[in-house]
């Protein structure tokens, strides 16, 4: 499981301080690779323009930290980046603030799956196969498509058209259970 963390920052509309014309603003940090480096505004044209809500993500290792540790240190180092970015003088307090701690969910553990070099096809296979009339869907279980939103969509659909052919049908049909191929 791996995990991508989005943090939301909206501040005043009328002190907007970042180029809204510009989707991505990126950072690189001159000693932590991966610290707070891609911010991306949600005030343009086509997302929620007037909104002042901008959000940074981080991944993996920054993901983990970030979500290990407490609100107020979160804002703080991302306040300090913009502001080493944009100026302290132009970076005023957020009006509100939050991010999700997936990787501490215990229904999720994660918020994307990251399947590991040696993954067969038959292993990814056997996740995906029902259990009688129990099916699963989601991004874990695309093969094209793991670890993106449109995997679960593609997924989900198949599931459902499965089982409303099951429905209409009166019967289930079987899934291929693959050996563990070592």
């Amino acid at each position: 499981m791996g995990t991508y963390t989005k943090i939301f920052l909206q501040f005043p509309p009328n002190q907007v301080f970042w180029n809204t014309s510009y989707q991505f603003l990126l950072y690189a940090d001159p000693y932590e690779r991966g610290y707070y480096p891609v911010f991306q505004s949600l005030d343009g044209e086509g997302f929620l323009p007037g909104s002042g809500i901008i959000f940074v993500t981080v991944v993996h290792t920054q993901s983990y930290v970030v979500e290990a540790q407490d609100a107020e240190t979160t804002k703080a180092e991302v306040l300090d980046v913009l502001r080493s970015m944009f100026g302290a003088d132009k970076v005023p307090e957020p009006i509100a603030f939050m991010y999700p701690r997936w990787s501490l969910e215990p229904w999720a553990y994660g918020s994307y799956s990251n399947w590991p070099p040696g993954t067969t096809l038959e292993m990814h296979q056997n996740l995906r196969a029902s259990v009688d009339r129990l099916y699963f869907a989601g991004e874990a279980t695309s093969t094209e498509y793991f670890g993106f939103l449109h995997g679960a969509w593609f997924e989900g659909q198949a599931v459902g058209n499965t089982i409303a052919n099951m429905i209409k049908s009166d019967g289930y049909p079987e899934q291929v259970h693959y050996q563990t191929l070592h």
